[in-house]
């Protein structure tokens, strides 16, 4: 008996080969991607704020322009929601990545929703997408291009995990503002 890669004719050579594909498939697919197809849904946060609505909702506006430095991009419902511009909270460097890695941007949601005297704010995703550089050169030039990723689109190429630690993570952040 020969070894399973030693056959006796061309077909099985091939099977052999498909066989030895497969196996490399299976075992590197995991380390360039989640296997994710469809995108999950990240987990908005939630807390009481202990200031009347319109208070809360000017403390929360210094709280991204002064401590987070997030710049406000859109506003909706009268203003008790915030969208803000993308920006990048994580960096993935691991293996198989581009050179500098592929960005992590975020566009955050942040709602200030009335409630008794008090108000609650949650804080949840509005967007997500990553962002990859490369350097080419084409005629003797240097050119440089730079793709996008929506999570809605590549679920399975981002990392949730760092997705839900952002938007906990500012959560928190603008929480513990609130109380200062």
């Amino acid at each position: 008996m020969g070894n399973w890669l030693s056959g006796a004719g061309p077909s099985t050579a091939l099977t052999s080969m498909l066989r030895l594909l497969l196996l490399a498939v299976v075992l590197l697919l995991p380390a360039c991607y989640h296997l994710r197809v469809l995108p999950e849904p990240i987990q908005p946060r939630s807390f009481d704020s202990g200031l009347p609505p319109q208070e809360a909702l000017a403390r929360v506006r210094e709280i991204l322009d002064k401590k987070l430095q997030l710049r406000i991009l859109d506003e909706q419902q009268d203003g008790t929601v915030l969208i803000t511009a993308p920006n990048t909270f994580f960096t993935d460097t691991g293996f198989g990545q581009p050179a500098g890695g592929r960005k992590y941007y975020v566009r955050l949601r942040i709602e200030v929703v009335p409630r008794a005297s008090q108000s609650v704010i949650t804080v949840s995703a509005y967007s997500f997408e990553l962002r990859t550089s490369y350097a080419y050169s084409e005629d003797g030039s240097l050119h440089t291009l730079t793709k996008v990723y929506p999570y809605e689109e590549y679920p399975g190429m981002f990392n949730i995990k760092e997705m839900n630690r952002e938007v906990m993570m500012v959560a928190a952040l603008i929480e513990q503002a609130m109380k200062e």
